[in-house]
């Protein structure tokens, strides 16, 4: 079990650090990215807050997943910070109308922390 949850953590994490630098550093695709899918006005800078407080949230997540490796607890708490976040994305996609290959990454990435949250709690 050990295997699996440094297995599947690591291929999360191949998401998850990558958009905690984006947003920490507020690279531009990656701010429009943000935008386009949350369609929260980013690029005219409201709710300009969202940017460096996803970026904390990555990165608080990056090192509970890491330490989750070895204390299965943290790894629940950095997963389901994770899939709260990844799901926030998803509903506000679906609010708006977005279909198909569209949803399929979000999508993705919420399976994937909802993954990496099960198989922490079993190794709890």
């Amino acid at each position: 079990m050990f295997a699996l949850s440094a297995v599947l953590t690591s291929l999360l994490l191949l998401e998850v650090v990558p958009s905690a630098l984006a947003a920490l550093t507020r690279f531009g695709p990656g701010v429009e990215r943000l935008d386009s899918l949350t369609r929260l006005g980013l690029r005219e800078g409201r709710a300009a807050w969202v940017v460096p407080a996803a970026g904390v949230l990555h990165t608080l997540t990056t090192v509970a997943l890491l330490v989750g490796i070895w204390h299965p607890v943290w790894g629940v708490a950095g997963a389901a910070a994770e899939a709260l976040f990844f799901g926030w994305v998803l509903t506000r996609q679906v609010r708006f109308g977005d279909r198909g290959k569209a949803l399929f990454a979000y999508g993705l990435f919420t399976s994937w922390s909802v993954l990496v949250l099960l198989v922490a709690a079993v190794r709890l």
